[in-house]
């Protein structure tokens, strides 16, 4: 039931964006730094430019998740440390102090 709610959601988006790029499919003309010019739909413009909105968020959130990758690995290995202190001191022998 889950996979078919992803897939008419999917549809769902598929069908929107196709229909904004039909509706906004005239030609723009894009002028940047250094004599760069490009022109293209408008939907195309569009995209790309969330498309490297997206690709920046993740490389600026890369650095933290590295960061954090670290952060558990150490985590993992004192948890290791104190489970084999933990054994070591079940395995030692109870004497009576009475």
């Amino acid at each position: 039931m889950k996979r078919f709610a992803y897939f008419i959601l999917l549809l769902a988006v598929l069908i929107l964006g196709l229909s904004f790029a039909y509706k906004n499919s005239q030609i723009v003309s894009l002028s940047y730094y250094f004599g760069i010019h490009w022109d293209s739909p408008l939907s195309l413009m569009l995209l790309t430019a969330l498309a490297l909105g997206v690709v920046l968020g993740v490389l600026a959130s890369l650095g933290m998740l590295v960061r954090m990758q670290r952060q558990l690995v150490r985590a993992r290995r004192e948890i290791r440390d104190y489970e084999q202190e933990l054994m070591n001191l079940r395995a030692l022998p109870i004497k009576d102090v009475l």
